[in-house]
């Protein structure tokens, strides 16, 4: 049981780390310039990821308001995201419907940690092995925004819940009023006043 535990948990752990990491990467404060003549993407692209990086870019001066498409997200993190992301999550992709996110890939199956219930696991796999995190973004009392996790799915194997929590407090999670033991704070800047996610779009407001 002890070890079946600790095998959530590393697969858990890979996924936020990125989401977590990627978020932060996307907010620097060096921001790209800005991309003349916006248009709906269908398909990611890295036309599609300048058009985003230019929306944050809007923010920097506060009083705006940015709205991402799940093609613009995705873009982000095919296009722009520091290769070290791109070698733990392969083929990155956002979804948004509604109000909730779901951020897919593949992980090499050789990245993952060494535990005697994945390397059995790894021996069942290919190089690389499909993973979906699904969630929503919400808003503390306190104003910050927060990813509340609500499935996690690996090799078409459902984590189950009671792994989250474990890993969010890894991550470094800080209790909060009104924080779920399933979520965890995402770190915006302070020029950021609010995110949310709406009509398939992450709105953004500095």
């Amino acid at each position: 049981m002890k070890r079946r535990r600790g095998s959530g948990c590393a697969v858990v752990a890979i996924v936020l780390a990125v989401l977590v990491g990627g978020l932060a990467w996307w907010f620097r404060s060096d921001l790209a310039g800005y991309f003349a003549g916006e248009r709906e993407y269908t398909e990611a692209s890295p036309e599609a990821a300048a058009q985003a990086q230019a929306k944050l870019d809007r923010l920097q001066g506060g009083n705006a308001t940015v709205r991402l498409s799940a093609v613009e997200l995705t873009s982000l993190l095919r296009y722009r995201a520091p290769g070290d992301v791109l070698e733990v999550v392969h083929e990155p992709t956002v979804s948004l419907r509604g109000d909730t996110v779901e951020l897919s890939g593949r992980i090499p199956t050789d990245r993952l940690p060494s535990q005697p219930d994945l390397d059995r696991l790894r021996l069942l796999l290919p190089d690389t092995a499909p993973l979906t995190v699904v969630g929503h973004v919400q808003r503390l009392p306190s104003g910050h925004t927060a990813f509340d996790v609500r499935r996690v799915v690996f090799s078409g194997i459902p984590i189950p819940e009671r792994y989250y929590s474990l890993v969010l407090r890894k991550l470094g999670r800080r209790e909060e009023p009104e924080l779920g033991a399933d979520a965890l704070v995402l770190p915006l800047p302070p020029q950021i006043r609010r995110v949310q996610v709406e009509d398939g779009y992450l709105v953004l407001t500095s």
